[in-house]
């Protein structure tokens, strides 16, 4: 994912200039502004799951966050006015952890 980003950043610094979302040709194109991640990289995340039932075959979500991309979090469903403070906590001790980043790819994780 930060290889991606980086071949972006180096690709839109050689021309210097960003896209528009206007159709008007006469205006200017606004100055590129390249994507930075933190440290953690905890920005690339939008959806995790614990998995408290199974710890191997079909996945069990029982409980979920997803992240939207100003970090506000919809926990189980339920949007809320919060910012992801990158904890996730269920009921009882989770077996596994599944997350997927905003490219849509996903991890699982045993939790031990």
């Amino acid at each position: 994912m930060l290889g991606k980003i980086d071949e972006y950043n180096q690709k839109k610094s050689l021309t210097g200039k960003a896209k528009t979302a206007t159709l008007d040709l006469s205006q200017e194109k606004a100055k590129f502004k390249p994507i930075r991640i933190s440290e953690n990289g905890l920005e690339l995340i939008e959806w995790i799951s614990l998995d408290c039932t199974n710890a191997e075959g079909a996945w069990h979500s029982d409980t979920e966050l997803k992240i939207d991309k100003k970090g506000f979090v919809t926990k189980d469903g339920a949007k809320t006015k919060a910012f992801w403070d990158a904890k996730i906590t269920g009921a009882v001790k989770p077996l596994r952890l599944r997350i997927r980043n905003i490219a849509g790819d996903e991890s699982i994780v045993a939790v031990e």
